[in-house]
């Protein structure tokens, strides 16, 4: 009986080496990117309310990766690497990306394409869908417009 005990105590210390990455979270498969539902959120310094407020994150439908869960909460990095933690309910599965260099928006999946706007970076885009290199993106201001982007001039959610 004591000879159980031990060998039993021996497996659950070994188990608790293991890093983890999610305690009692969505399941979800981590990293991934999600996007601010608001345009004011709080980037906590843990997983809590009671945590001071690390960051304001001031942009609806900014681009985070989520590389971390605990409970209600998810860690977050920015594409300047700031990372912290936010509410479940402040965030959304809405694909995002920021345009990270110079780039052309172009009408087909193509570089000789022609070419339907010039985006700057910091532009913040919606990812309608995805290719291997290209990605089919909208752009709200005071008009819209949708094209094809080249997946490496944007960091956010490149999945199809």
């Amino acid at each position: 009986m004591i000879i159980n005990f031990v060998i039993s105590s021996e497996n659950a210390y070994s188990n608790t080496k293991e890093l983890k990455e999610s305690i009692n979270g969505s399941g979800l498969k981590i990293p991934r990117m999600v996007s601010l539902k608001n345009s004011l959120t709080y980037m906590r310094t843990g997983p809590g309310k009671e945590f001071p407020v690390k960051f304001e994150l001031k942009q609806k439908g900014y681009p985070l990766q989520v590389v971390a869960e605990f409970n209600n909460w998810r860690k977050v990095v920015t594409y300047n690497k700031t990372s912290g933690w936010v509410h479940t309910q402040l965030l959304s599965s809405q694909r995002t990306g920021l345009i990270t260099k110079t780039t052309f928006l172009k009408k087909i999946p193509s570089n000789s394409s022609n070419s339907l706007a010039k985006l700057l970076p910091n532009l913040l885009i919606n990812i309608k869908k995805c290719k291997k290199k290209w990605c089919k993106v909208e752009i709200v201001k005071k008009n819209k417009f949708i094209g094809w982007v080249q997946k490496e001039t944007f960091w956010g959610s490149t999945k199809n």
